[in-house]
C-alpha cells in the first residue's frame, strides 16, 4: 500500500472519534478530470514506479521540475493542475521512450498525455517565435526543389566559417549564437548526398 492511503474504520459510539469529516480538495482536478485525455493522470497511486525507471528523472532529478510532482507523473499532472503555461517546459522533459507507461500498475498512458500537452501548449501560443519562423522558412524552402538547392548552397558558405574544423565556431553571430552557445553544430559537407549520388552513379 502507498504512503498516499489513509483507512478509517468508522465512528463507534463511546469509542473512538464521534464524527468524520470528509474535506475535498479540488485544487485544479475538476478541470483535469474535464480533459478526456489528461484526467487519465487523476489515477495515479504515487507509487513513483516511473519516477525509478524515467532516464530524464534519473539526470535531472526532482528539484527541476519546480513541483510537488516530479517525474514523469509530474509531468503531465502539474501542467494540468496549474495550467501548462505554467510549467511549459514539463510537457517536454521527456524522451517519450514508454518505460513510465510500462511499469505504471494503474496503466497510465503518460506518453500519450505528454504530447496531448505538448500540443495544447503550441496551440496556445499566440506570439510569432524565433523558432517557428525558421521551420516555416525551412518548411517553405523543403517544399520547393529550386529553393532547397539554394538553401544548401548557401549552408555550403559555413565551411569558411569552420576553417576547417568539423564543427562551426560557438561565437556565430545571433539568432546562431543561441544554438552554438550550448550544442556543436557540424560543418556543412562538401557536397549533399544527391551530388555524391550523382557522381558515383551517373545521375
Amino acid at each position: 500500500m502507498n504512503p498516499y492511503t489513509s483507512l478509517w474504520a468508522g465512528v463507534t459510539p463511546g469509542d473512538g472519534p464521534q464524527e468524520f469529516h470528509l474535506v475535498l480538495v479540488d485544487n485544479g482536478r475538476t478541470a483535469v478530470l474535464a480533459d478526456e485525455v489528461g484526467r487519465e493522470a487523476l489515477h495515479c497511486i504515487r507509487c513513483s514506479a516511473c519516477l525509478n525507471v524515467c532516464p530524464v528523472y534519473e539526470r535531472a532529478g526532482g528539484h527541476a521540475y519546480g513541483s510537488v510532482y516530479p517525474g514523469p507523473i509530474g509531468a503531465v499532472l502539474s501542467p494540468q493542475l496549474t495550467g501548462v503555461e505554467d510549467n511549459a517546459s514539463l510537457p517536454y522533459a521527456s524522451s517519450l521512450c514508454g518505460a513510465c507507461y510500462d511499469v505504471c500498475p494503474v496503466a497510465i498512458d503518460i506518453p500519450s498525455i505528454l504530447v496531448h500537452l505538448r500540443a495544447e501548449h503550441v496551440e496556445a501560443q499566440t506570439r510569432t517565435t524565433p523558432e517557428a519562423v525558421a521551420f516555416r522558412a525551412l518548411s517553405t524552402a523543403m517544399s520547393h526543389p529550386r529553393l532547397w538547392r539554394l538553401a544548401q548552397r548557401a549552408a555550403g558558405l559555413g565551411r569558411f566559417l569552420a576553417r576547417g574544423r568539423p564543427t562551426l565556431p560557438a561565437a556565430l553571430p545571433p539568432p546562431a549564437s543561441k544554438w552554438t552557445r550550448t550544442r556543436d553544430l557540424p560543418t556543412p559537407p562538401k557536397e549533399t548526398f544527391t551530388q555524391a549520388w550523382a557522381r558515383e552513379h551517373g545521375g
